[in-house]
């Protein structure tokens, strides 16, 4: 069947008539002014969904400014009987392109998440300038601490340096920190970047001994020396930049967003496995009774246990345990000091009676 169209080039606003054919694969058309040309029936698409008795337009992928105007109801009827796809909304093959393209972006967003958590931020939280792990640091120790009363004292303070000093025996390479004790009423500690190493009024005074803190600073030192804090926050700050792009919205300053923080804080169970095994080997190499972080772990694993079925344990422990490796776990892989090594005390019974009273 061949019936007279109306086309347009696209170039001009010319209107030229032609005499239009169809068969299974092509729409052919050809005129006066026209050389004779082939549409392929794939690369069709109908510029509006067909209407009775109004004309029938339709475009080609080759040329997308071009129209062909059918205005044959008996010509529209049997193309569109034989090409459904050209009465317009969704067919089979737009929605296997739509789930395609949702698939792969799908796939491309897992990928790229996989990269920000698990591959990149340990690399770039290596590349950091020191300048940029103290400013950041400081920052967010200074955004956490706000309202919160800073325990210090001039012998309380020099005696968590000493017991740093102490802690660094047999470890050269240990990393520059600062300890700074708060007036905070949970049982915890933490690092953050640069060094920067919080100590709660409340562990402090849960420890019967300088061994027990001991203990808890080789743990935090082994997150500072992993870079551990600024690796966190690279990956946190890879999936903020990924939930912008999805989301279009801004999480704001980080440094000071306590939300952020919070998360920032919560290593996973294999940094603080990492950490743990850097703490035992620092504990041996200075000589430093590891029955005291063995001790203290115990009080942690009472308290757990005495509050297991209610809230308070997340009041008195904070987050302490809650990526932590299992208690009891972590204390089945102290070991005493080998045969033959006599231990060496943390602190003297006098720094430690003046740290003790660091918070008045």
């Amino acid at each position: 069947m061949a019936v007279s169209a109306t086309y347009y080039d696209g170039q001009s606003a010319k209107t030229r008539e032609v005499t239009v054919s169809a068969d299974g694969t092509s729409v052919n058309f050809s005129g006066s002014e026209t050389l004779p040309t082939r549409w392929s029936i794939a690369g069709l698409h109908a510029i509006d969904p067909p209407a009775p008795d109004q004309p029938y337009r339709l475009t080609h992928d080759e040329t997308p400014g071009a129209r062909l105007v059918l205005r044959d109801a008996a010509f529209i009827a049997a193309l569109l009987a034989r090409n459904p796809q050209l009465k317009g909304g969704y067919t089979k093959r737009d929605i296997s392109h739509l789930l395609g393209w949702t698939i792969g972006g799908l796939a491309v967003f897992a990928a790229l998440g996989y990269l920000a958590i698990y591959v990149i931020p340990g690399p770039i939280a290596a590349m950091l300038p020191q300048s940029w792990r103290d400013r950041t640091g400081t920052e967010m120790e200074h955004a956490m601490s706000m309202g919160i009363t800073r325990c210090s004292t001039t012998d309380g303070d020099r005696a968590i340096g000493r017991l740093l000093a102490n802690l660094a025996e047999g470890t050269p390479d240990m990393p520059p920190v600062s300890v700074h004790v708060y007036e905070i009423p949970i049982i915890n500690a933490f690092a953050l970047n640069g060094g920067h190493i919080i100590v709660t009024r409340k562990l402090l005074e849960t420890a019967d001994k300088p061994e027990e803190l001991a203990g808890v600073l080789a743990h935090e030192i082994g997150h500072v020396a992993h870079k551990h804090p600024e690796t966190q926050m690279v990956r946190l700050a890879g999936m903020q930049v990924l939930t912008s792009l999805f989301s279009g919205t801004n999480g704001g300053n980080m440094s000071s967003n306590m939300v952020f923080m919070a998360a920032l804080l919560q290593q996973t169970r294999s940094t603080e496995a990492e950490a743990d095994a850097y703490a035992r080997d620092m504990i041996e190499k200075a000589q430093i009774d590891p029955e005291g972080m063995k001790s203290f772990f115990e009080k942690l694993l009472k308290i757990e246990k005495e509050h297991a079925s209610d809230s308070k344990s997340l009041h008195v422990l904070g987050d302490l345990l809650s990526t932590h490796p299992g208690t009891e776990d972590r204390i089945k892989e102290i070991e005493p000091l080998p045969a033959g090594v006599t231990p060496k005390p943390a602190l003297s019974d006098e720094d430690w009676k003046a740290l003790k009273k660091i918070c008045g």
